[in-house]
């Protein structure tokens, strides 16, 4: 099964509060801002989430998943808005999430060990409810 943005927010957001973290905001749907915000002891941390398919009610789905362009498209994307948090919140940390999923991996798995050059955690999030950090 391929996870929505909404799924992979749902299940990660399970796993923070599992792990200490208190959620301070987040967002589901076609909503704006940063879809995880959390806050462990003086730790804030925001997470920019990505899925591997479109929700059922999304006005722009086209595919039943996103394919290797697409997926790029959208980490290239996450990157640029979490560079742009970075900048509006320099005492925060950052993180992006995306499922774990063959056609993501194979996509941008080479990729996200690059991020913590930058400053930037990374998540890959299991429909079983596992999280993982590389």
């Amino acid at each position: 099964m391929k996870l929505t943005e909404d799924e992979t927010i749902k299940i990660l957001i399970s796993h923070l509060e599992k792990n200490g973290w208190k959620i301070e905001s987040y967002c589901l749907g076609q909503t704006r801002g940063c879809d995880i915000v959390s806050v462990k002891d003086d730790e804030k941390l925001y997470i920019e989430v990505k899925g591997a398919r479109a929700n059922d009610d999304s006005p722009t789905k086209r595919r039943t998943f996103f394919d290797s362009g697409q997926i790029k498209t959208h980490f290239g994307k996450a990157i640029v808005k979490i560079l742009d948090d970075k900048y509006r919140h320099p005492k925060s940390n950052f993180a992006i999430a995306h499922p774990d999923d063959f056609e993501i991996k194979r996509a941008i798995g080479n990729l996200t060990p690059f991020l913590k050059g930058l400053g930037i955690r990374h998540f890959w999030v299991s429909i079983n409810g596992n999280v993982e950090e590389d």
